[in-house]
């Protein structure tokens, strides 16, 4: 009769697997991008450009957006001065045709430093499916206008990556030899000598000590008779 602990490892290899089928599983983005350079607590978006990403498993994607112009390097200039965030909205629709909008951000400074240079990320869930959209930029922080008007944008794609498998085929191998010699007898009992015999030790050790207890009243309860006697 099989073991039940020989189920466990099938039934690991059975979710990993599972898993691994959604991970492995290509499919394509589309994003719409906006921004925002007012300083209000309200933003004000305006239509930045769109992103195609034609494979998630390798991250190969297509890049369209306009450049900025010198109104709005002002704008994006007097977020600097004012160490406001340069805001910015992502609409991403994936395979399965569900449309998610985030929302980021990052210091403007960075963003002029980095002579509009940013790297967009959208993070997947295991299913391929968006669950978020951040921005960076690496400045250093600027509050200059840039040289250049027009955007330089790397996109990324981010998904869980399986981690280290536990080795359950031994470890269950190991409790099956442990049982085994349980049953045999032939397991040892490496304890040390108190921690075998405290049950036997401790009641003896009160008993000691009640007794030392209870002498010295006695023999000083003879000390005084003989005292008494010439």
């Amino acid at each position: 009769m099989n073991s039940p602990y020989t189920w466990i490892p099938v039934l690991l290899a059975v979710i990993l697997s599972a898993v691994g089928s959604e991970l492995d599983y290509d499919g394509w983005l589309r994003l719409r991008v906006w921004h925002a350079l007012n300083k209000g607590p309200m933003p004000n978006f305006i239509e930045r450009g769109n992103i195609t990403v034609t494979s998630v498993r390798s991250g190969a994607s297509t890049v369209a957006q306009a450049g900025l112009k010198s109104s709005e390097l002002d704008e994006l200039r007097k977020l600097a001065e004012d160490d406001r965030e340069y805001r910015l909205k992502a609409s991403v629709r994936g395979s399965s045709g569900t449309e998610t909008t985030f929302f980021t951000s990052v210091p403007a400074c960075l963003v002029l430093g980095s002579e509009l240079e940013d790297f967009l990320t959208v993070w997947l869930d295991g299913a391929a499916e968006p669950v978020a959209v951040s921005l960076s930029s690496y400045g250093p922080c600027s509050r200059e206008v840039p040289s250049t008007q027009m955007w330089t944008t790397e996109v990324q794609v981010r998904y869980p990556e399986a981690g280290p498998v536990p080795d359950t085929a031994t470890y269950i191998q190991k409790l099956e030899r442990e049982r085994e010699a349980r049953e045999r007898g032939e397991t040892k009992d490496n304890r040390s000598f108190l921690a075998k015999y405290w049950m036997y030790i401790v009641p003896a050790v009160i008993f000691v000590l009640l007794s030392s207890a209870t002498n010295p009243e006695a023999g000083g309860a003879g000390g005084g008779g003989g005292g008494a006697q010439r």
